[in-house]
């Protein structure tokens, strides 16, 4: 009896399935992604908006004091004054709102930043704060470094405006110095005020942070997280420590420049 014999089939296979649940899953991702574009354009346009009347209610403030006279307006000029300072403040805020949001995504503006430049011009914008506190800042000579120049204002401004809300109500002395670490900056802000806890040093960080027992201290408590978060994003890192004199002093590193 002869038997033919056939050549083997190869077996067929089976057409990949995608199981409903991860579809749902990508589009369900893909969907969140498009509205957290949407959101932060929108909250970037709004803080944009937000500051062409700030501007205008400090340069219209400005014309009112140089019009009045000193003698007989003291009382006009002290609240113009303290508009300015408020409108200063809130411009403050919606710029390191602003930064927050580059902060998280994009590339950074990095170039070699002189950091005596940028403390200068966040102490001018601080200066009514200064003032009426009567606190004194000492600066130290600062470096330039390798940096994205807006974000790294940003950082010393809040670093600044922490100092000043949670100082003496009257006096005090701020202390802004840097030490070469290798290939690295390690920058300071140094002040008096309530020694911060161990425990708490790195909570301090986290959003909507506030300090403990600080009634007057005001602001969303997102200063020093968008600080980390610029930080971090150059490859530095930022802690607080006590000093010897009883002040907290913060400090961050930043790379060096060839």
């Amino acid at each position: 009896m002869t038997y033919q014999t056939h050549p083997a089939r190869p077996l067929a296979r089976a057409a990949p399935r995608h199981e409903p649940g991860i579809e749902r899953l990508r589009a369900r991702i893909a969907e969140l992604e498009r509205e957290k574009a949407e959101t932060e354009a929108f909250a970037a346009e709004a803080a944009h908006e937000l500051l062409t009347p700030l501007v205008m209610i400090d340069a219209y403030a400005t014309m009112a004091a140089e019009q009045l006279d000193d003698e007989f307006d003291a009382d006009a000029l002290r609240n113009l004054d303290a508009l300015q300072r408020g409108a200063a403040r809130t411009r403050l805020l919606v710029e390191t709102l602003l930064h927050a949001a580059s902060s998280r995504g994009g590339p950074l503006r990095r170039s070699v930043v002189d950091l005596d430049t940028v403390l200068g011009d966040c102490l001018s914008l601080l200066a009514p704060e200064i003032q009426s506190r009567g606190a004194e800042v000492h600066v130290a000579k600062l470096p330039a470094v390798l940096a994205d120049e807006a974000l790294i204002g940003a950082v010393f401004s809040n670093l600044l405006i922490n100092a000043l809300k949670y100082g003496p109500r009257h006096g005090g002395t701020i202390r802004v110095d840097a030490a070469l670490m290798d290939t690295e900056w390690r920058l300071s802000v140094q002040s008096q005020g309530p020694m911060i806890p161990v425990q708490d040093r790195n909570r301090v960080f986290e959003p909507y942070n506030r300090g403990r027992g600080e009634r007057r201290a005001r602001g969303a408590g997102l200063g020093l997280t968008i600080c980390r978060q610029i930080v971090e994003r150059h490859g530095g890192q930022i802690g607080v420590t006590a000093t010897g004199h009883g002040e907290n002093r913060f400090s961050f590193t930043l790379p060096a420049t060839d």
